[in-house]
């Protein structure tokens, strides 16, 4: 883990509601001293939100709530580090879809104003790419939606990052419906549906196209709010998956963690994390209709990209149009400069990743890859 004491300044609580903050306060006491700067902030900027709030829940209230899911949404699933983001950059250049800015998913309470001094604090504070890989973000860059639940108060993933100490707790409750009450279902519905709804307003409509590792096993819970939902898992070779964890914990975590972590084993969460989460995953996709659910290898991505598109929209009925197709191919071309991380692995790692990750590996046909 990276020797980093201070959290990033600019922290995803500080999007949260007033009352929601103090919940997630207390109820995550105590925190390390290196962590009271990002704290202070979170809360002056869930203070100084108070306003902005209210009048964005008074103005569009009524709105949002009668606003219409015609179609959809697409998610886009599968293990953290399986490309789940560059398939989402590449389908966001279609129009027909709309994404979750970074803007937006940090701030879903207030998030249909201009957000000016906010845009301008993201500018200035925000790294350049995610840090543990090249891909660059920035306030309107596709984002993931898990910020914004998280932020609605609803169960999510990114509370193993905000306080790895419940990093198991927090992780179980949030990706596997068998671990989740009742009221933390509700909850994660009740939040993805009012999402989508205010998404699905400010984009006038269109279908939402959404990207998510955490709901790489809550397929069967959003087909209840979303009977139109359609599914694409990306699936990668295991091999680079468990490396390029590995980075995702020692990048993110320093950047997020309230908590000490010190003494958190992450390879064994990784191993345990894989496991249970890709187990889940065949399980839940059993009850999903096969036009639903549309399954993609990265490896395929990353070497013919459009063809993987294109059996993509045909594999769930997705209208194809020039236009899209144009600035998708654009977007193609302008990725080959893109530099990826290689991985090295010991010979501990890869044994035991060939014992315990055996399933994966006979289910999607994956070896050691030879470069």
């Amino acid at each position: 883990m990276a020797k980093r004491k201070f959290p990033d300044l600019l922290h995803p609580i500080g999007g949260c509601g007033f009352i929601q903050f103090w919940k997630l306060y207390f109820n995550n006491w105590p925190y390390t001293l290196y962590s009271l700067p990002s704290r202070l902030l979170s809360l002056m900027a869930v203070t100084f939100r108070i306003p902005s709030v209210f009048f964005e829940k008074i103005r569009h209230k009524n709105a949002i709530n009668s606003q219409e899911i015609k179609d959809g949404p697409i998610f886009i699933i599968g293990h953290w580090r399986s490309g789940t983001t560059h398939l989402h950059n590449l389908l966001s250049q279609d129009d027909q879809f709309a994404f979750i800015t970074f803007s937006r998913s940090l701030m879903p309470l207030d998030c249909l104003g201009k957000l000016r001094p906010a845009r301008a604090l993201m500018k200035i504070m925000m790294p350049k790419n995610r840090g543990m890989d090249k891909v660059a973000i920035g306030p309107d860059t596709p984002q993931e939606e898990e910020f914004a639940l998280a932020a609605l108060g609803s169960v999510s993933f990114l509370k193993c990052l905000y306080f790895p100490r419940r990093i198991e707790e927090y992780f179980s409750s949030s990706v596997f419906l068998k671990c989740m009450s009742e009221q933390e279902k509700e909850s994660l519905k009740s939040a993805y549906l009012y999402l989508t709804k205010k998404m699905t307003y400010a984009n006038n409509g269109k279908t939402m196209l959404y990207k998510n590792p955490a709901c790489t096993s809550r397929m069967s819970l959003l087909k209840e709010i979303f009977p139109n939902a359609k599914f694409i898992h990306i699936v990668r070779n295991p091999f680079e998956v468990f490396p390029s964890m590995m980075k995702l914990w020692n990048r993110m975590t320093p950047s997020f963690s309230w908590h000490r972590n010190a003494s958190i084993n992450y390879e064994e969460l990784t191993f345990s994390f894989y496991e249970r989460i890709m187990k889940a995953h065949l399980k839940e996709r059993q009850n999903i209709p096969s036009q639903d659910y549309h399954e993609v290898r990265y490896e395929d991505l990353d070497s013919d990209p459009m063809t993987v598109v294109k059996d993509i929209y045909q594999g769930l009925g997705i209208k194809v149009n020039k236009e899209s197709v144009i600035k998708i191919e654009r977007y193609i071309e302008d990725q080959k400069i893109y530099q990826k991380n290689t991985h090295q692995l010991s010979d501990n790692i890869k044994k035991r990743l060939m014992e315990q990750w055996r399933f994966a590996l006979d289910h999607w046909n994956y070896n050691y890859p030879d470069n």
